[in-house]
């Protein structure tokens, strides 16, 4: 009975060996496998959302997640066994949750430069410069879309006289594609608001092209025309 008794620790212990030399168990190995999976799309959605995207800030971040991350994918776990496989689990899942934190902030800037794109596309910029034949010294040249009711800011700036006969240069008309009407809103020296009809602002391709503001005060209208 001795004897046996002595074989007994000698024997479980050579099993443990064996199991452990064996390698995974079935449950264990797809345990990993899934891990390392989750792992590698994580890895993936980043990396295709920061080529989306315009802001490079992100890149050593992801670069340095990279080095990490080939190591995991390099892996054979099929030679690991069940302890070894609990110990990488936790870092595996770490680096996982690290890519989808980045994932998040890469999401916002996509979002944020695709609204910023989109708004872009329903404008277009005219340069143009104003040529001021109303008879009136101008303290203000506002553009208003009718289609949409909004306005752009002051022209000529606050505190500054565009005098009768000379000219503004260097203007940008920043139109909305979709709208379809337009006037101007002038000031004299007074304060006085005076509207002027306004050409059709669509479709015109050259640059720099030339407005006469004109005013009639006897009659009280105004337009707002492209030179030839």
């Amino acid at each position: 009975m001795t004897g046996k008794k002595r074989l007994l620790p000698i024997m479980i212990g050579s099993l443990v060996f064996v199991l452990t030399a064996c390698g995974p168990s079935r449950a264990k190995l797809s345990e990993a496998e899934d891990a390392r999976s989750l792992l590698v799309e994580a890895k993936n959605t980043a990396e295709e959302t920061y080529l989306d995207i315009s802001d490079e800030s992100q890149r050593s971040a992801l670069d340095e997640l990279a080095q990490k991350e080939a190591e995991y994918e390099a892996i054979d776990f099929s030679k690991k066994n069940d302890k070894e496989i609990d110990e990488l689990l936790p870092q595996i899942k770490e680096l996982t949750q690290q890519y989808q934190n980045i994932q998040g902030n890469l999401s916002g800037t996509l979002q944020s430069e695709t609204e910023v794109r989109e708004e872009k596309e329903k404008h277009t910029e005219l340069s143009v410069y104003f040529v001021n034949k109303t008879g009136l010294d101008l303290s203000k040249i506002v553009l208003h879309d009718l289609t949409r009711d909004s306005y752009s800011d002051n022209y000529i700036g606050e505190g500054v006289l565009l005098n009768s006969g000379y000219t503004l240069m260097g203007v940008s008309l920043d139109i909305y594609t979709d709208s379809s009407q337009w006037e101007f809103i002038v000031a004299d020296e007074a304060g006085t608001d005076h509207i002027l009809a306004c050409d059709d602002l669509k479709g015109q391709t050259k640059e720099k092209m030339a407005i006469e503001l004109n005013y009639d005060e006897s009659t009280g209208e105004g337009s707002a025309v492209f030179a030839n």
